[in-house]
């Protein structure tokens, strides 16, 4: 119950949470594929790199980056970032979801790229926060590693490896600190050297953020049940549906929730202005007629096939509100002057 009412604190709680959406990797090709996406170059063959729905780190059905060894020896699954603008001078997190099957064979890795130094100053052209194997198979773990600013005397690493279940820090990592040339830096994450074809290793939710303050805490990262801080999710989100389709959360079902805020934009006051064309009544009964419809609202067709957005649908409504009571207004008017002829007619008589 906790896990779906997160869920729905996620979707209808967006703008809320929008500071916290600072992700600097594009995740708008994270759906089922084979090979790299825009933005993410796959480590190793395309066949040893693949997208396909399964279980995430809190249980949600979500799309999963799967690497399968062919044995070659080599690289068996994950990907490079393409470069991503930086500013030297501060510090960011990066942070993966991963979880190994079958064996511990092979090493996993969780790394940057771009100009960067250890915190004593030594320049690494191959960084990587942690490498080795997760300490249990078929759990999942939150790999986080931090680049410091170059300015930043600190000498204290802060990263490591989270346990998924209990949110607990099982392992620690190295933190770099970027060089002052630095412009650029990357997201690498690794399956590298595993023999055994048999093994699989899923990669989820890949984050890059500026340190500010704005980023999501570890531990909605971690969706700890401890405590009642935001919850966050990097993918889509399907409640009773494997196919979310192009929406950030599909329900398949009721939806029952006190209070439901949509933002929008465009709302219809411009029909008070004085240059708005008002339609008269005989205009919308001859598109009525026509139609069998009102102006901008849509057919019952398309409603049954595609739905209805409620902020448009809200929009719509209150156009043809504001017309109905000028138009009102207008007969108001009419009838007012009729009576005073009549009045007057009676009066001469």
């Amino acid at each position: 119950m906790n896990k779906l009412k997160s869920a729905f604190l996620f979707a209808f709680s967006a703008c809320a949470l929008g500071s916290h959406a600072q992700n600097l990797l594009n995740l708008n090709d994270w759906i089922a594929g084979s090979g790299g996406i825009t933005g993410f170059t796959a480590n190793g063959l395309t066949t040893e790199n693949e997208r396909e729905w399964g279980i995430g780190p809190q249980g949600r059905q979500v799309i999963v980056w799967k690497g399968t060894p062919s044995g070659d020896q080599n690289g068996d699954g994950g990907w490079n970032t393409t470069d991503i603008t930086i500013n030297h001078q501060k510090t960011y997190r990066y942070t993966v979801w991963i979880k190994k099957t079958n064996s511990k064979t092979g090493t996993t890795y969780l790394g940057c790229g771009g100009a960067v130094n250890s915190l004593a100053g030594v320049a690494n052209n191959n960084a990587y926060f942690w490498t080795g194997n997760l300490p249990e198979l078929d759990r999942w773990y939150l790999l986080v590693g931090y680049v410091h600013g170059s300015n930043d005397p600190s000498t204290v690493s802060s990263g490591g490896v989270y346990d998924g279940v209990t949110g607990n820090k099982v392992l620690s990592a190295v933190d770099f600190k970027f060089a002052a040339t630095a412009t650029v830096t990357r997201h690498r994450s690794y399956l590298f050297y595993d023999t055994n074809v048999s093994d699989r290793q899923y990669f989820y939710g890949p984050r890059l953020e500026e340190v500010n303050g704005n980023e999501p805490t570890l531990s909605s990262l971690l969706d700890n049940p401890v405590g009642a801080g935001d919850s966050y999710f990097a993918g889509k989100v399907g409640i009773k549906t494997e196919i979310p389709g192009d929406y950030d959360l599909a329900v398949k079902g009721k939806i029952r929730s006190q209070e439901i805020k949509v933002e929008t934009s465009g709302w219809a006051d411009y029909v008070f202005e004085e240059d708005y064309k008002l339609p008269t009544l005989e205009e919308t009964e001859k598109f009525i007629q026509k139609n069998g419809h009102l102006p901008d609202v849509p057919k019952a067709s398309e409603v049954e096939t595609n739905g209805v957005s409620l902020g448009e649908m809200n929009k719509i409504l209150l156009k043809k509100i504001e017309e109905l009571t000028l138009q009102v207004i207008q007969l108001n008017k009419t009838v007012r002057q009729q009576q005073q002829k009549i009045k007057s007619v009676k009066n001469k008589s």
